[in-house]
């Protein structure tokens, strides 16, 4: 399976709806969307020509005709935009196309209202003189209705105007010290901690923190800065509401490539690797040692479970490990959803066990671990192995001892997921109708691991 960058998905947007085929129909859904304001109503194309029949057509899979009047529901437009493998709206494609953002009539009259031309020249005055172009640069952007972190700026500006102007005052505060006197991205400087920085900037450490205002706002002008183009507030907010390790790396390495650190202490991995002569201890290993180690040893595979007491039970049945006839197993446990530590832990073997290695992986039978296996799987396609993650392993322990039971909501949740290694998963549950842990069927996985390399299984 081949990843696509942001990038690339970017570029095959642009070159998908930059088509004389799509012209009209976009500029259609653009004036729709400026007068009312929202994703509704219909963009009405008429009188279509074949090279548009034949682009909605396929698009939407509709049966116009030479001649005949298009009318797009802004709402199906959206959806099949973001289903698509574009993964992007009506307000990103507009961004994307037109280098702005798409802003409603209403917006575009209180962009240049004097109230909040007054707002942001207030938060320049409050900072004072400022000392790095950016800052300078990001401040004029904002008061003439764009630039990174806009519409963030405005829908705090209506609720809470105070807080705007002090998380706007903190981050232009945070890019003097970034960026004071160079114009490049980069500045060669001292790293600073990230809650030194907001400490520095607002007395609070965790002013910057990704879930504050001005951290949310900081993240997308250093985004901005390092595209060299405007995130649009939409993506910005549902890269906020990712979890995964992935996404928490992704974003170290945008901190750190403007020389901000961030905490590597409290993510965490617990691993083992068996070596013969000495006792089944684990180590575990902050995201700072994962790191500082650069290069782990060749593995043969990569056992991961998701629950402590799993990975415990695994260990005190090692009576002795056993040398390995090639490679060594690994064994880690996420402790729930994968840490940054443990994602980079896990790339490290891989880079350097090559292609052979896999992930072998086991998981609960309920709504979060369904979805922290979906999350591995998405993060290590080619190496991703279900391990009694099955129909048939859940079948066999619900018939056993039923867990607790789904409630209401989470069956209808069961009934919209699809599990991309074992489509009858869902399914299953949803008709048994109990949950299963991993501790339900852990004798299964020790033999498993004993015969996978771990301990001699004689006597």
């Amino acid at each position: 399976m081949t990843i696509t960058t942001d990038a690339g998905i970017a570029r095959k947007t642009m070159a998908f709806f930059n088509r004389r085929a799509y012209r009209r129909m976009l500029e259609a859904v653009w004036r729709k969307y400026e007068s009312l304001g929202r994703i509704g109503g219909k963009a009405m194309v008429p009188e279509v020509s074949d090279e548009e029949c034949e682009a909605l057509n396929a698009f939407f899979g509709w049966d116009l005709r030479l001649g005949d009047r298009a009318e797009i529901p802004l709402s199906l437009f959206e959806r099949e935009l973001r289903e698509s493998a574009f993964a992007t709206g009506i307000v990103e494609l507009h961004t994307l196309l037109e280098g702005k953002p798409l802003l409603s009539k209403q917006e575009k009259r209180h962009i240049h209202d004097t109230e909040w031309t007054r707002f942001v020249r207030g938060v320049r005055d409050l900072t004072g003189d400022t000392k790095s172009s950016v800052g300078c640069e990001w401040l004029s952007q904002l008061e003439e209705g764009f630039g990174a972190g806009v519409r963030m700026v405005r829908d705090l500006y209506k609720t809470d105007a105070d807080l705007a102007s002090a998380s706007l005052h903190i981050v232009v505060r945070a890019l003097n010290l970034l960026f004071a006197g160079d114009r490049a991205h980069k500045v060669e400087k001292a790293a600073v901690r990230l809650p030194v920085l907001a400490a520095r900037c607002s007395g609070d450490a965790h002013a910057l923190d990704a879930n504050r205002p001005a951290g949310r706002l900081l993240i997308s002008v250093l985004r901005a800065q390092q595209s060299g183009a405007e995130e649009t507030e939409e993506t910005a907010e549902e890269r906020m509401e990712e979890e995964d390790g992935s996404d928490t790396l992704r974003l170290r390495e945008l901190y750190r490539s403007f020389g901000i650190l961030d905490d590597d202490i409290s993510s965490i991995v617990h691993w083992y690797v068996p070596k013969p002569g000495l006792p089944a201890s684990p180590a575990v290993w902050t995201l700072r040692q994962v790191e500082a180690a650069g290069h782990l040893s060749r593995c043969s595979h990569i056992y991961v479970v998701e629950n402590p007491a799993v990975f415990s039970t695994i260990l005190d049945s090692i009576r002795e490990p056993v040398p390995a006839a090639g490679d060594p197993p690994a064994l880690i446990c996420t402790s729930g959803p994968a840490s940054a530590a443990a994602i980079r832990w896990i790339q490290l073997i891989l880079q350097a066990s090559g292609e052979e290695c896999k992930i072998v992986y086991s998981g609960d039978f309920d709504l979060k671990g369904l979805a922290m296996g979906e999350t591995m799987a998405r993060l290590f396609p080619g190496r991703f192995v279900p391990w009694r993650f099955d129909s048939a392993t859940y079948q066999a322990a619900a018939n056993a001892i039923p867990g607790p039971r789904f409630d209401d909501s989470e069956l209808m949740k069961l009934e919209s997921t699809e599990i991309g290694w074992d489509s009858q998963l869902c399914g299953h549950m949803r008709r048994m109708g109990s949950k299963v842990h991993q501790e339900a069927f852990v004798d299964e996985l020790v033999r498993d691991c004993m015969a996978g390399g771990f301990d001699d299984l004689r006597g």
